[in-house]
């Protein structure tokens, strides 16, 4: 679960437009802005990030199966 925590700080700075430090973003430093921790929000950003890319990876699988 500590690297849904970490895909979801790289993503969290990138939204960010990179204009804070990735360190305290994957240290979870600094104020929340809609969770009750950083770190519960870098969770649910790394959750939604990987089921994004899971779906991509059925959907581009089923394409190529079918061609």
């Amino acid at each position: 679960m500590l690297w849904l925590i970490d895909i979801g700080a790289f993503f969290r700075w990138l939204f960010k437009g990179c204009k804070t430090k990735l360190r305290d973003e994957l240290q979870g430093i600094g104020e929340p802005t809609w969770g009750p921790s950083i770190d519960f929000e870098n969770f649910v950003i790394g959750l939604l990030v990987d089921i994004v890319f899971i779906v991509l990876f059925i959907i581009v699988g089923c394409a190529i199966s079918i061609f």
